[in-house]
């Protein structure tokens, strides 16, 4: 009897001993809240230092998200906080590099495992292309101008209009797939005439080009894989795009493999705009400067 309460003793001070320093578990801590994580995360270059994220919520309560900005080799270069937004904007990054963007939805607790997307900063710039004799109505982008007819052989895109319709019909073109070239792409008229035309293609959907409609800004277009992924770059023109009353965008590769959104601003519910030098579209474009690279990549 004695030895059996001399047992028991060392175990019951045990118990005590754990209450005093909080190292034991009884069943009543409070349950660790780890959030769901958020999904669909997709991005756009925002210009050439930044790129702008979004994403569904996650579908739990959280208090804000991480983004883990990490470079090729997967390194973390910085760790950037948000709010309980579903959008926003990754700065002081380096134009033509390659990373890695994890999305990790935070709680008072933790944080959600990560989703990943891999995108690419590009440049942007602005202008117009006018149509007619002597007009700025070619566009170079890597060079960021436009040229006449005279410099056709380093126009990347073109705007032209076929007056045999009524009303005339506006397009923009691919330098071959214009009536500024022959069937072999060689330049009709001008002072590069018999020079032949670049081969940038448009990226099409079966066989017409695609094109992302409705579209105020470039910052308003996101996507979740490289841009171009799953369409078909041909040499064609997007054609009659007086009749779009919004915004417009097309996807289009140069000949030097430079990958560019080229975006047709619409003012008053016209595309076609008119001043005292003519008739013309305003643009925004937004391009890749290192070659063959489309912007960005699903990574996992």
């Amino acid at each position: 009897m004695y030895s059996s309460k001399k047992a028991l003793f060392p175990s019951f001070f045990a118990i005590i001993l754990c209450f005093l320093l909080n190292s034991c578990d009884m069943g009543n801590s409070p349950a660790i809240n780890i959030p769901q994580p958020a999904s669909e995360l997709r991005a756009t270059s925002f210009g050439s230092n930044s790129i702008r994220l979004s994403w569904k919520p996650s579908r739990t309560s959280v208090i804000g998200y991480d983004v883990q900005v990490m470079d090729e080799f997967r390194s973390i270069v910085k760790t950037v906080q948000f709010g309980r937004d579903s959008i926003g904007t990754i700065r002081d990054l380096n134009e033509g590099k390659v990373y890695i963007f994890r999305l990790l939805a935070r709680s008072y607790d933790t944080i959600s495992r990560g989703i990943e997307i891999s995108w690419a900063p590009a440049t942007r710039f602005s202008g117009r292309l006018y149509f007619g004799p002597n007009k700025q109505n070619g566009i170079n982008f890597f060079e960021e101008r436009s040229y006449t007819i005279d410099k056709a052989s380093s126009w990347d895109l073109c705007l032209e209009a076929d007056s045999t319709t009524n009303p005339v019909s506006y397009n923009l073109s691919t330098p071959y797939a214009s009536s500024y070239a022959d069937v072999n792409g060689i330049i009709l008229n001008g002072l590069d005439k018999g020079k032949k035309m670049r081969k940038t293609e448009l990226f099409n959907d079966v066989s017409d080009p695609y094109i992302y409609t409705g579209i105020d800004s470039l910052h308003h277009l996101t996507f979740n894989a490289p841009i171009g992924a799953g369409y078909t770059p041909l040499q064609n023109l997007a054609d009659n795009i007086q009749a779009f009353t919004r915004g417009f965008v097309l996807i289009l590769r140069t000949q030097q493999n430079h990958h560019v959104q080229f975006h047709v601003k619409e003012r008053n519910l016209q595309i076609m705009q008119k001043d005292a030098s003519g008739t013309f579209i305003e643009f925004e474009a937004s391009i890749q400067r290192i070659p063959n690279l489309a912007y960005g990549k699903i990574s996992r």
